[in-house]
Formats: structure tokens, C-alpha cells, sequence
């Protein structure tokens, strides 16, 4: 059956979080999502509604679980398509919610698999970043021990869909799902990507579009994939700093503490709570504006019988400090238990999904106005809520200060084996001190200090100007830079027209940054007029290739003259840039020529882990000929100083060794390791760097995606590139460090299968240029 924005979907979750996270998944599918708090809530959808329930059924008696499935189910149109969110790990009340869903008559698919955060099925056994989930220490705060597979979690006999027929040819997977679906049992599928994903969704509805489709956020994801309705729409823009914002953590994952330290370390405050509700400390001061953390106190390891009455008790604590805000507050809730106590608390029955600040943290309104982000407590890496914080609040405005910037004070005197020209080049080597301290941009509040910066249209035949129309028109853009793109703006104007935005944006032609306009709606080009009309979408071509070229020539010698304070990239084709006569491997080598730089290194970013590499862009022999430890130690300097600068205090970096298992003490390779590695951190650490190595890859990448490393160091393309594309592509940034402005790019390329189709997501250009703020100087002219 062929579904379109049109379609009716119920979903249920049994926690809040999940709720959210399904929501967020189908968002930009529908006209109109929402996520209600009360079963016996009167549900008429009309078509195109999308309506997702929390039973809160978590903590719930079976029974009772799976009475609360049967409400919401009773009395559904027919041709609504049925989707039930399970726990990721199999937790809740799993059985009785499938036998529940089962007896309806529909028939279930259980694909528990969540690609996103390394959740596999195999066998018919979950796994958790490649270890079973009964080895291994995900079920850590339950007080019953993890099944051994999904059909022990069930305690009913399944019918198993094995990868060689998920992975098969389209008929031979449609003939086993048929036969699988004939037996009525509920169907456990294994997958392990989000291709696995899409196809069982595929086979399932094309058999009978009544069967139930349970899974995680994963097959949430693969069914909105399905349903269409072009990318999502930008976020909400922060609001003002002095709004109260009250983050509520009620989860015993290890990360929340970092995750909270960190947003301590930015000036929040903090009230850590007793687990005793009883306990009578002294009264909380009154909630500030600005941003306090409410957390139970961390005296030893979870208890997970208490975990309900913790929940309520900072539900209340919560609901008394909102009380005391000098006015209108916003919420951040990490822990589907803890979220759903707080709404419960405020007397809050229904909320209206906007979108995800990244992966499982949802943003979300009140119907009184109030801004609420959701996350579950297992999700995000260190500095999840310092993310979900700088989308709900601009950071404060600063006091103006001379236009005549302080003297740069001199470089450190270099150390013996090295040169002053590796100890003057910071990673951005800033034309103010302001950006070498970290400094953040002001706010839309006083836009005349925003930093300039200058947006490269890429490829022209890419995604490149569909990505950078809606990146624009986010109000999140404008609160924090004052963009020009430097390109085509006939190419623009096309794609706005293929994305629908025609009749809601201004293209206009400007000479140069000085003669911009930054107001809502207007993206203001210099126009260099090289793409012919009738350009294709998707297509190689020479003349865009040259054309991308001319873009980041102008935008390097707009910063280089100090006319705009940092640069944004949108992809090129390196095909296309060789067939228009520029023989540069990437943006990367292409923008250190242009700015007179002989060695810089890229750094890729996303919500779950950032990589520096040593070598980019040339042959494996050839990178294994090139690293050096100098090299070595550079990279890993201009790393550490990045992240030094960008607010992480004491980087803990693990550096990857070149051969298997690191060379496993020699087994491996010809000691690339002992000769190339062990030097430069030798020199590194005694200058009080923490570097950690040579490590396998696999194993650093693996304790990187846990929170243990800040960054990881990558000799070569792959090693750091592969791991990045799975565990973050869509929200990831591409950083030159080492370049004498800032430059931020997006983390994937042209897209050429997709180039036209108005299909491109904007969030990892949203996000470029999120951190081209963060990190380029406000001007001072």
C-alpha cells in the first residue's frame, strides 16, 4: 500500500520519551502530530494526523498494560496504520503490550533494532554496540535479569525473519514475511541498519497494511521515511537568556554526570536532591533566570527500586521551583519516568512536537506556550544538554566593547624539535584575540556584533542550495550570524521553488557583506552568475565544478580581508572541481592554499563523538609513508586547542594506531606504532595533554561513542570517517583547524541521486553554521 502525508498513523509509546522520540520521527510526515498523556482521550483523527499516546504503562501491572493498548486500539478507522513503540532494550511490559496488540487480529512485527545507537538484532538476539544484551550492562538499573533474545523478553513462541531473508531480493523477503505472518505468531525480524529497516517496512505494508508495526525509534524512523513530506522544519529560535530554564535529570546512566557537569561548567546552577522524599533540607532558592539543574544526588550505584519515588520526588521539587520563576519557564527532562511526573505535576495532557535538537532529545510546546525538550536518559553523548541548551536560550549579550582590539599577545617560545611556526598557528588563528578566548557571538538582541559569515554554495548541481534555503530561513540562524552566501542566486531561487518556500523567502543580489540586510525571509547573495540555467540536478558537470571553486576563492578573500569572520561550506563534487581545471583533493587542501596556510587538519563533529585526522585525502600507502611524529603531535595539538577553545576544559583525546589492534605489540605491521606514535605523546603528555594511545580503532571509536574521549585522533580517511558516517552523518560538521579564520562545513556530501528532489535535510547546514558562531570572533568594525 503506498502512503502519503495523507495517512492516518496511531502510535503508542509506554514512557514519555518514547512518545516524544516516535513524534519526532513523524513529524514533518504529517499535517498536524501530537503526543497525548491520557488513553482515555477522545481521538477522532481526520486524515493526516498523526497521534502518538504515552501510556505510561512502564511501571505498570501487565494487566493493566496491556488494558490501556486495547483502550487506544478500540474503534480505529481501518485503514490506520498502527505503530507501537517499544524500549529499545526490551524493558517495560513488552509481552503483555505484543499480546495485546496480537489479539487484535492485525498481526505484530517486532523490529527492535535501533541503528542509531549501535542496537542490533541478530539471531533474534538484541545487541548492544555488538555484545548480547543478557552479557552485557545495559539492564544495569532493572531489577529482573535481561532475557537472552526477544522471544524469551515475549515468553511466546515467535516466528523468527532472519538477515538472509531481511538482506534477500525484494520477493524472496515479501514470500518469507507472508509465510512468517501466516502462522500468527508475532514476527521477531532482525536488522542492523536503517536499509534492514526500511525494506521489512516495505515487504509489511505491502502484504497487509493493518499488521502492527512494533520497533524502536528505528522503524518510527523507517515508516516516517515512508509517509514523506519533505525535510522537517527548522526549530523555534532560542529564547532570551534571562527566561528561566529549568533542566530536570532523573536518570542513573553514567553519562549524566558529565553530561551535567558540563552544563554546570557553562554557569548553570545546580540542586542535587536527596533520594529520600522525606528528607527536609533547606528550602531550594528561587528559580533564577537563566538555567538550574535538577538531579537526584549520586552517593553510590542505582537503586532501581526507588527509581519511581525519585521520579516523583523531583516531579515535585520541580513543579515548587517553577512556582518561584519570576516568569513564563522552559523545561528540559531527560528520563521518560522523570518527564512524564513532572507534565504530570504542571497538569500538562498533550504536547506539540516542533522537532530534535539531535537524535532522541525532542523539542516540543505546551498548548500554553511553555517549550518542553524530552530525552531519553540512555541517549546523547557529554554534551547532550549543553546542545539541547544553546537551541532553547541565546547566550547573553555582551558589553560592547573598543573597537580597537588588544595587541595579539606573542606565541610561547617553541620547545626543542619544534618550530615557532607550528607553536603561532592555533587551530583558528583568528584575526581578533576574541575568538582565541572562545568568545561567544551576542544575540539577535544586538545584531550590529554578530559575526559575518560566508556561506559557499558548493556544487550547484548538489543539495548544496537546498540545504542552505531552509539553513537560512531558521530563526536559530539569524540569532546568532549574519550569513551571505556567496553563489548563484538563480539557483537559490530554483531551489526554493522545488522546496515550496517561493512565496517565503527574498533572494537578493548584494555587492558584498556591507551592503546586506539581515531580516527574516531575506538571504542576501553575492551573486557571481556563473551556473547556467539549465543546469541539471544531479548531474557531474565541469562548469559547476569551476563554479564551486569561484566560491570559496571569494569567500576566503572576504575573510582574509576581515569582511566577514568565518566561512561555511556547502559540498563539492571532487570529480566536478578536477574537471573545471582545480586539481585540489578536497575543501580542506583547496581552502589552505587560498589562505596561505601549508598544514592544517579536519575534524569531524557530531552529537556522539569528534575525530581529528592526521591524513586525509591520499592513498592508505601513502598515509602510512606521511605520518610522522611531528605530524602526529600537530594534529593532536591543533585538536586539543579546538576543543580548549570551544569550552572543554581538559580534553582527553585517544589516539588510533595505524595497524590492527594497534600492532598488538608487534604481531601486527613492522612497529608503525613504537616509530611514528609513541614519541609524539611522550611529548605530548609531558606537556600536560592527555593524550591515551595508540589504541585499536575499533575499541576507541567503541569507548568514544560511551562519553570516555572527547576526541579521537585518526590516521587516515576511513578510520575516522567510516565510524563518524554511521554513528552521526545526518547532524555531523566537517571544522578546519589550523586555517587562519573559521570554517565549518556540512558532514556529508553532494547527494547527487537526491540533488532536486527537495528531499535534502538542512540539520547538519543548521548545525554548521550553529558552530561557525560558536566559534568565529565578533567583528570590531
Amino acid at each position: 500500500m503506498p502512503l502519503g502525508p495523507g495517512q492516518r498513523v496511531l502510535a503508542v509509546a509506554d514512557d514519555l520519551s518514547g512518545a516524544a522520540e516516535t513524534a519526532a520521527a513523524l513529524l514533518s510526515r504529517t499535517t498536524r502530530t501530537r503526543v497525548l498523556l491520557d488513553p482515555r482521550t477522545d481521538t477522532p483523527a481526520p486524515a493526516g494526523t498523526t497521534t502518538v499516546f504515552d501510556l505510561d504503562s512502564r511501571q505498570l501491572s501487565a494487566a493493566d498494560a496491556a488494558a490501556r493498548i486495547t483502550t487506544v486500539l478500540t474503534g480505529l478507522a481501518p485503514d490506520t496504520v498502527v505503530c507501537k513503540k517499544v524500549d529499545s532494550l526490551l524493558r517495560g511490559n513488552l509481552a503483555a503490550e505484543i499480546a495485546a496488540l496480537a489479539a487484535t487480529g492485525r498481526g505484530v512485527l517486532l523490529a527492535p533494532a535501533l541503528p542509531a545507537e549501535r542496537r542490533t538484532v541478530r539471531d533474534g538476539v538484541l545487541h548492544t554496540d555488538g555484545v548480547p544484551l543478557h552479557t552485557g550492562d545495559a539492564w544495569r538499573a532493572e531489577t529482573a535479569a535481561p532475557p537472552r533474545s526477544v522471544a524469551e523478553a515475549l515468553g511466546v513462541p515467535v516466528a523468527l525473519l532472519g538477515l538472509q531473508a531481511v538482506r534477500g531480493p525484494d520477493h524472496h523477503l515479501r514470500t518469507a514475511l507472508r509465510e512468517a505472518l501466516a502462522t500468527g505468531l508475532p514476527v521477531v525480524a532482525d536488522a542492523e541498519t536503517d536499509a534492514d529497516l526500511d525494506a521489512l517496512l516495505a515487504a509489511t505494508l505491502d502484504i497487509d497494511p493493518r499488521v502492527v508495526l512494533a520497533g524502536s525509534a528505528g522503524l518510527a524512523l523507517a515508516l516516517g521515511r515512508t509517509l514523506g513530506g519533505g525535510p522537517p522544519a527548522p526549530l523555534p529560535p532560542p529564547g532570551p537568556a534571562t527566561r528561566p530554564l529549568l533542566v530536570v535529570v532523573g536518570t542513573a546512566e553514567p553519562v549524566a554526570a558529565e553530561q551535567v557537569r558540563r552544563l554546570v561548567t557553562d554557569g548553570a546552577a545546580l540542586h542535587a536532591l536527596d533520594h529520600t522524599p522525606s528528607h527536609h533540607g533547606p528550602a531550594l532558592p528561587p528559580l533564577r533566570p537563566g538555567i538550574t539543574v535538577l538531579t537526584p544526588r549520586q552517593d553510590g550505584p542505582p537503586d532501581p527500586a526507588a527509581a519511581r519515588s525519585i521520579a516523583r520526588h523531583l516531579a515535585r521539587t520541580a513543579a515548587a521551583l517553577l512556582d518561584t520563576a519570576p516568569g513564563p519557564a522552559d523545561l528540559v527532562l531527560t528520563g521518560g519516568e522523570t518527564a512524564r511526573r513532572v507534565l504530570d505535576a504542571l497538569g500538562v495532557r498533550e504536547l506539540r512536537p516542533r522537532g530534535q535538537v539531535h537524535h532522541g532529545a525532542v523539542l516540543a510546546e505546551t498548548p500554553d506556550g511553555r517549550t518542553v525538550v524530552t530525552r531519553p536518559g540512555s541517549y546523547g553523548g557529554p554534551d547532550s544538554l549543553r546542545l539541547v541548551a544553546r537551541a532553547l536560550r541565546a547566550p547573553a549579550a555582551r558589553t560592547p566593547t573598543t573597537p580597537t582590539p588588544p595587541p595579539t599577545p606573542a606565541p610561547p617560545a617553541p620547545k626543542p624539535g619544534r618550530t615557532s611556526q607550528d607553536h603561532a598557528k592555533g587551530p583558528f588563528m583568528n584575526a581578533t584575540p576574541a575568538a582565541a578566548a572562545g568568545t561567544a557571538p551576542t544575540t539577535a538582541g544586538n545584531t550590529g556584533a554578530l559575526p559575518v559569515i560566508a556561506v559557499t554554495m558548493g556544487d550547484g548541481a548538489g543539495i548544496g542550495p537546498e540545504v542552505i534555503v531552509p539553513a537560512l530561513l531558521d530563526p536559530g540562524t539569524l540569532s546568532r550570524i549574519r550569513p551571505v552566501v556567496v553563489g548563484d542566486a538563480e539557483r537559490l531561487r530554483r531551489a526554493a521553488e522545488l522546496l515550496g518556500l517561493a512565496d517565503q523567502v527574498e533572494i537578493v543580489t548584494v555587492e558584498g557583506p556591507a551592503d546586506a540586510e539581515f531580516t527574516p525571509g531575506r538571504i542576501n547573495v553575492i551573486d557571481l552568475g556563473l551556473l547556467p540555467a539549465d543546469l541539471p540536478w544531479g548531474k557531474l558537470s565541469a562548469v559547476a565544478g569551476d563554479a564551486a571553486y569561484q566560491y570559496v576563492r571569494v569567500a576566503s578573500e572576504l575573510a582574509l580581508s576581515g569582511a566577514v569572520q568565518g566561512i561555511c561550506t556547502a559540498p563539492l563534487n571532487k570529480e566536478a572541481l578536477h574537471a573545471g581545471g582545480h586539481l585540489y583533493p578536497g575543501h580542506t587542501e583547496l581552502l589552505a592554499h587560498l589562505t596561505g596556510v601549508e598544514e592544517v587538519s579536519m575534524m569531524l563533529s557530531t552529537d556522539t563523538v569528534k575525530v581529528i585526522h592526521v591524513t586525509t585525502h591520499i592513498g592508505l600507502i601513502d598515509a602510512v609513508a606521511r605520518i610522522e611524529p611531528g605530524l602526529v603531535e600537530r594534529t593532536v595539538r591543533r585538536g586539543h586547542d579546538a576543543l580548549v577553545r570551544a569550552g572543554v576544559e581538559h580534553p582527553v583525546i585517544g589516539v588510533c594506531g595505524i595497524n590492527p589492534h594497534a600492532g598488538e605489540n608487534g604481531l601486527f605491521g613492522y612497529g608503525e606504532e613504537e616509530e611514528k606514535i609513541v614519541p609524539a605523546l611522550e611529548v605530548l603528555r609531558a606537556d600536560g595533554i592527555d593524550a591515551r594511545g595508540p589504541l585499536p580503532a575499533d575499541t576507541a571509536f567503541f569507548l568514544a561513542g560511551r562519553g570516555d574521549y572527547d576526541l579521537i585522533v585518526a590516521m587516515y580517511h576511513d578510520q575516522g570517517h567510516g565510524p563518524v558516517k554511521i554513528l552521526g552523518l545526518e547532524a555531523g560538521v566537517n571544522l578546519t583547524v589550523g586555517l587562519p579564520v573559521i570554517r565549518t562545513s556540512v558532514d556529508h556530501g553532494t547527494a547527487f541521486d537526491i540533488a532536486g528532489t527537495g528531499t535534502a535535510d538542512p540539520g547538519s547546514m543548521i548545525e554548521a553554521l550553529r558552530q561557525a558562531a560558536a566559534l568565529a570572533p565578533n567583528p570590531t568594525g
